[in-house]
């Protein structure tokens, strides 16, 4: 294959086997050099550092420029794009029709502009400055427009930017326009407090040990890329339990035919506090993180930082086609999600309980009742059934389009379910706005945010040996210490309506086996489970990520966050102590005196 100059430049500078197939682009480079540092961590300072003195070079001998002709768009391709689509708009006779028509054109414009010639298109395909979608309403025409609800508007842009839009064409875009700059206005001052939230959230996510010695973890497929840096939870394909899973173990899997791994993961960690280094996997320098060092306050990091760019993308307007429309997105979509308000956006209709859809009618005010048994349910008007009389569901299950709702997804299906949903959410959000993050990062968010359970019976036995009562509310790991002696094991095919004495792949112990369960379990390769007899029964608590923190046990690591009067009114009436050795690092620095003198990752 021919190569540019510049394309010869990098490769002389980038070692062989780290050089990008095709043609360097932004993120081509960066997954490069992140492998590279994992890798060979001793070659890569100097070869990071060539590469951005080409940059540096190129951008100060030959800056880049725009000229009209990298903006005047192709005529005679686009308009061969343009024309049919003016006739099919014009023959729409409703809304939805007329939607999709505009819908459409914008997917076959936006492919049409990826080959655009010239400057722009060349720094849009590179990721090197703007995007396909900005390249499109620029050369080609923006065919979409968004209203202040973020909904697709029924009239078809002809234009482009640089043509100049029509006074009708303005007036549609210029609604999307005005809420765009009224998003950045607002949201660019949000990322900041929204970041310090993460934090005080996962704050206490600090390694502690070396290995906790489970043997569970995440399923996944090995074409995931997620599962680079993590170790095995079970022996796979020849590879012992605890392998590094590298590229050259993902290719002898893939060589075998194996097409799915448990790896394990920050999220089903069974360490008694914070976190271990195996389960954590490599870091980007390709080590375990030390004993004591803060994952928590890393992973906030990670996700506070690109929420800045989430909200500016509000700027650049939404599009709708060749996307769900219902799907939340940008820092409005995060923001959503960890806190759950009650006005929660495209909220999807979810079955309360296990049974069968009796009736699915239209309701008169618009949208659609549901019925499952007794329960007459409501879906929103936009917000299309997926389901028809005669359909078995599960508890959780989504009964309409749109959105779950997260602490229904936790109150439905238990906290597993819901850190799994939480993470898979994450990656969408930040994925559709073009930003790149470690999954494992979403993973311990998820964990530290959803970790509290209710007991809602407990026998005499377990009230005097634990000191529990019913309503009390204690952590997750507190839970599974109760219950350790009580799990026994049993055949899944057995398990169906117990519940489960040990975390088995992200489902939580303390979680009420159902029948979509045991065929999860069945397809990971699982064939035994622990079943709890006897034990507390519990029930999963949610809180919004701004009161979250407030399930810590600790009064001086609230006082760390917020709601400082609540937090000392209620430890003075309930007698609240601190752990100046613990995790969290607050209560180390109020007393200060022997703050980082602890040992395991303590303060």
């Amino acid at each position: 294959m021919a190569i540019t100059f510049g394309h010869h430049l990098l490769n002389e500078a980038i070692p062989a086997g780290y050089r990008p197939e095709g043609v360097y682009t932004k993120k081509k480079l960066q997954t490069a050099m992140t492998r590279l540092a994992k890798e060979h961590p001793d070659k890569y300072p100097q070869v990071i550092t060539e590469v951005k003195a080409l940059g540096d070079m190129f951008a100060t001998l030959d800056g880049v420029s725009v000229g009209l002709d990298d903006v005047a768009p192709l005529y005679k391709e686009r308009n061969a794009i343009m024309h049919p689509a003016i006739q099919d708009f014009k023959k729409a006779k409703t809304r939805d029709e007329r939607i999709a028509v505009v819908a459409k054109t914008q997917d076959k414009l936006i492919e049409h502009a990826a080959a655009h010639p010239g400057t722009m298109g060349m720094m849009a395909r590179s990721g090197s400055r703007g995007n396909q979608l900005q390249l499109m309403r620029a050369v080609a025409g923006p065919a979409a427009a968004a209203d202040e609800h973020d909904h697709i508007q029924p009239w078809l842009t002809t234009n482009s930017y640089s043509e100049g839009l029509k006074p009708s064409e303005w007036w549609a875009t210029a609604r999307e326009a005005r809420m765009a700059e009224v998003k950045t206005r607002v949201e660019v001052t949000e990322p900041g407090d929204l970041s310090k939230t993460l934090s005080n959230n996962t704050s206490d996510q600090v390694v502690t040990i070396g290995d906790c010695n489970t043997h569970n973890g995440l399923h996944f497929a090995t074409s995931d890329a997620a599962i680079l840096d993590r170790y095995l939870a079970k022996p796979t394909g020849g590879f012992p339990y605890n392998t590094l899973i590298t590229p050259r173990v993902v290719s002898q899997l893939v060589k075998q035919n194996v097409t799915h791994v448990i790896a394990r993961s920050p999220m089903t960690c069974e360490a008694r506090e914070g976190l271990c280094q195996h389960c954590v996997g490599i870091n980007v320098q390709g080590r375990h993180s030390p004993i004591g060092e803060n994952i928590g306050i890393r992973a906030a990091h990670a996700m506070g930082e690109p929420l800045t760019q989430l909200a500016l993308n509000a700027k650049h307007g939404v599009r709708v086609s060749g996307e769900n429309p219902l799907d939340i997105k940008g820092l409005e979509g995060f923001k959503m999600l960890i806190e759950s308000p009650e006005s929660f956006k495209n909220k999807a209709t979810l079955a309360p309980k296990d049974g069968h859809v009796h009736a699915v009618t239209a309701a008169p005010q618009g949208g659609h009742y549901i019925t499952v048994g007794t329960n007459k349910l409501y879906a929103a008007h936009g917000l299309q059934p997926l389901v028809k009389p005669g359909d078995k569901v599960f508890a959780g299950d989504a009964l309409s389009a749109g959105v779950p709702k997260p602490d229904e997804v936790v109150r439905l299906k238990g906290l597993g379910a819901g850190r799994d949903y939480l993470v898979n959410q994450f990656g969408k959000i930040y994925k559709s706005s073009g930003v790149d993050v470690d999954r494992r990062h979403y993973e311990v968010l998820a964990k530290a945010t959803l970790n509290h359970l209710n007991i809602d019976e407990v026998s005499y036995a377990d009230s005097a040996e634990h000191g529990l009562i019913r309503g009390d509310r204690i952590n997750y790991n507190q839970f599974v210490n109760v219950i350790a002696d009580k799990a026994k094991q049993r055949t899944v095919d057995t398990a169906l309506g117990h519940h489960l004495g040990e975390g088995v792949l992200h489902h939580l112990a303390g979680t009420k086996i159902t029948e979509p369960m045991v065929d999860e379990f069945k397809r990971a390769g699982v064939t035994h489970v622990k079943t709890t007899m006897n034990a507390p029964l519990v029930s999963p608590l949610t809180a919004p990520a701004t009161r979250n923190p407030l399930y810590n046990p600790d009064f001086l690591a609230r006082l760390g966050h917020r709601y400082l009067k609540q937090t000392l009114l209620e430890g003075a009436h309930e007698g609240h102590k601190s752990n100046i050795h613990g995790t969290h690092p607050v209560p180390g620095l109020v007393f200060s005196t022997e703050f980082g003198e602890g040992i395991s990752g303590r303060y």
